[in-house]
């Protein structure tokens, strides 16, 4: 999901380079108790801070919209945190909401919201139609309503709730059945790095395909195969960014080794490791053909120089920690290093105490927030690794 600040301001987006503690139990720190209310705290802090995004709010008719770098992650991390939180409720109820209208519903970036926006951020009234795509971006919804509730479900380990058989319904109405893109969806792509950017239909068809495997019976075998054949076809392609290749991987894993052969998938884990730095981190400079970020309405790396971040080693060791895969000594201690690097030196940036008034000082705070989008996102696939990887196991898998 495109973030409208930062096509109506350009903020840089810069990893926070201090080497502060991340909010996991760590070496004679924190207990498990401890670090998970921690890390709770700072997983809502930034759900809060989405919800009020004003141009956000816009494209969701009064809710925010869901996006790929807060509303998604934060919904995998949620239900594994200590007790309840309203910012959860209110997500799944919006999207129940918009799922459950989806027919009378307008797309999130309809011509008359990309005007609103537009006006909010000072701009002509013209000036993000060009950018963004109302009918791009109702596949990109119906991806990640669908997604959400599932995991909402499956992390509960119940059948799909209707909301959620709606959900899969909706996101099969609006896949491509005909053409190159066959087995896709049209996707946001307004150089929003990674998210947005060339090769991110295969992003959103990864997520898709996780999504159908945890519900199979919700998955009509044509629409399937479609999927398949269009992931098996962008996994072969030498255009195909490591980012959306660790996607493919991931949804591999889910469906039990049905989706690439394992020629494919060793290839994949190999050239993630190759990458990974000498303290265990990796850079998301290095998942994609993103050597200049110049023109881009996202950016990562202040000094524009290839270092670990916090996005890419949160969501490739998750990648690999959930991949069987990963087969040997020398690899097993490069996920152990990994899962080092996750909990000495990622960063909490945000304040640790819980807002009084969450939704008025979260609208104050959100221009602080707008910049470390890649931290924030980094953290809730880190701790998804740091589950994975201790568990020996993903918390929704059904048995």
């Amino acid at each position: 999901m495109i973030q409208f600040f930062s096509v109506c301001e350009r903020p840089a987006f810069a990893v926070l380079t201090a080497a502060l503690l991340l909010a996991f139990p760590t070496q004679g720190n924190a207990s498990d108790d401890e670090g998970d209310q921690v890390f709770a705290r700072y997983a809502r802090y930034g759900a809060d801070i989405w919800a009020q995004n004003p141009s956000a709010k816009i494209s969701g008719e009064g809710a925010a919209c869901i996006s790929c770098h807060t509303s998604l992650p934060y919904a995998l991390v949620e239900p594994l945190l200590p007790g309840e939180y309203a910012a959860y409720s209110d997500l799944i109820e919006n999207v129940n909401e918009r799922v459950t209208t989806w027919q009378n519903n307008t797309p999130w970036y309809s011509d008359q919201k990309a005007e609103m926006a537009a006006t909010l951020g000072g701009l002509h009234p013209d000036a993000l139609k060009e950018i963004l795509d109302a009918e791009g971006s109702r596949g990109v919804e119906s991806i990640l309503n669908a997604l959400i509730l599932t995991m909402h479900d499956a992390y509960d380990h119940e059948p799909a709730a209707p909301e959620t058989v709606r959900a899969f319904e909706n996101m099969w109405s609006e896949q491509i059945t005909s053409g190159d893109d066959a087995g896709s969806w049209k996707w946001i792509k307004a150089n929003l790095i990674p998210w947005e950017v060339e090769d991110s239909d295969l992003w959103g068809a990864s997520l898709a395909c996780v999504a159908a495997s945890q519900y199979p019976e919700l998955a009509p075998s044509r629409n399937l195969d479609l999927l398949y054949a269009r992931l098996r076809r962008g996994v072969s392609d030498i255009g195909t960014s490591l980012h959306v290749k660790a996607a493919i991987l991931w949804c591999d894993t889910e469906m039990g080794g049905k989706l690439i052969d394992n020629g494919i998938a060793r290839s994949i884990v190999t050239d993630l490791l190759d990458l990974q730095f000498d303290n265990g981190g990796w850079a998301i400079r290095q998942l994609g053909p993103w050597g200049s970020w110049e023109g881009s309405s996202s950016d990562c790396c202040a000094q524009r120089e290839t270092r670990p971040d916090a996005y890419a080693t949160g969501y490739v060791s998750f990648v690999l920690a959930r991949s069987q895969h990963l087969i040997g000594e020398d690899n097993d201690a490069k996920l152990e290093k990994a899962n080092e690097w996750i909990a000495k030196q990622l960063v909490d940036p945000y304040p640790a105490e819980p807002r009084n008034n969450r939704h008025e000082s979260a609208e104050e705070e959100f221009p602080a927030f707008r910049n470390n989008i890649y931290t924030n996102a980094g953290h809730m696939w880190a701790f998804l690794a740091k589950t994975v990887y201790e568990n020996g196991s993903a918390p929704w898998v059904r048995n």
